[in-house]
């Protein structure tokens, strides 16, 4: 069943009481600007444009759909809402990919990427792509902008163990995806010898196990967790799942796959694995 609530119909919105339509509208538009706000560089990375017209229908789909669940996820941390008051997190997510959309459609049509006489198919193309990484922005809108904080807001929906994997998979994916559709990886590998690509991947686990356990941003309590008991094997787990991540992007945008020779695929994957690791950093942290 779907449940509809009328435009009057009296919302708590943080200490003030307001008409369920104001504060729908709120947070649309604050979702709207969170979208601009995180994904704007990759409406204008050419790479994206080409990207988009070469990416094969099936592989897109299954992006999408990675990404809608990726959202969801995304929502029960952070969101556009500071008064969760819709019941569903999964409409909430079709609202926030849909808040994409239009981001990427008036963006894109305001700087002539897209217009009415261009092909309808590339177009759809191009403006699902660009909605992935523009919904993730709309998703996590109420903690880039303000307004609230997920942690305060809500008790999370995960235990300890749960919300280190999820921290490091949502923040890996959000951080490497402004880097891995671009051309700049690729580059980057070309100049390395084997023994930098191993020293990028001890970086990696370096500035990882720095920036959560030794840096001492906020304060961890270990204890409660039931697997991920040490700080070393929580990097060393964060960075098997950022190289998987960074795996899954460079298919995606068809750099490489594991099907490739060994020397086209691992030192581009281990190359995005820095970026994606310190992303995973980062969510580990505000999560």
């Amino acid at each position: 069943m779907v449940a509809v609530t009328s435009w009057d119909y009296p919302i708590c919105d943080g200490d003030v009481e307001c008409p369920a339509g104001e504060v729908e509208i709120r947070d649309l538009a604050r979702g709207l600007a969170g979208a601009l706000f995180v994904s704007l560089p990759l409406l204008f990375t050419m790479e994206m444009w080409h990207i988009a017209r070469t990416i094969p229908d099936t592989v897109l789909l299954v992006f999408l759909g990675v990404a809608f669940v990726a959202i969801k996820f995304f929502l029960d941390f952070a969101g556009y809402r500071r008064t969760a008051w819709q019941r569903s997190r999964w409409w909430d997510a079709l609202v926030a990919m849909g808040l994409g959309a239009i981001a990427s459609i008036v963006t894109l049509s305001v700087t002539a990427l897209i217009s009415p006489s261009m092909d309808f198919y590339l177009v759809t193309k191009l403006v699902a792509l660009e909605s992935i990484p523009t919904g993730i922005g709309a998703a996590v809108a109420i903690n880039q902008l303000g307004g609230g904080d997920a942690r305060e807001s809500s008790k999370v929906p995960f235990s300890p163990d749960v919300t280190v994997i999820l921290g490091t998979a949502l923040g890996g994916f959000l951080f490497a995806f402004n880097v891995a559709p671009t051309i700049e990886t690729k580059v980057v590998v070309l100049n390395q010898t084997w023994v930098l690509v191993g020293l990028t991947l001890l970086l990696s686990l370096a500035v990882s196990y720095m920036t959560v356990s030794i840096a001492a941003f906020e304060e961890r309590d270990l204890s409660q967790r039931k697997v991920i008991t040490s700080e070393w094997l929580e990097t060393i787990i964060s960075y098997l799942m950022s190289f998987l991540i960074s795996l899954l992007l460079l298919w995606v945008f068809g750099y490489g796959t594991p099907l490739d020779p060994l020397e086209v695929w691992l030192p581009q994957a281990i190359a995005l694995a820095y970026a994606t690791t310190l992303g995973g950093a980062a969510g580990r942290l505000i999560l």
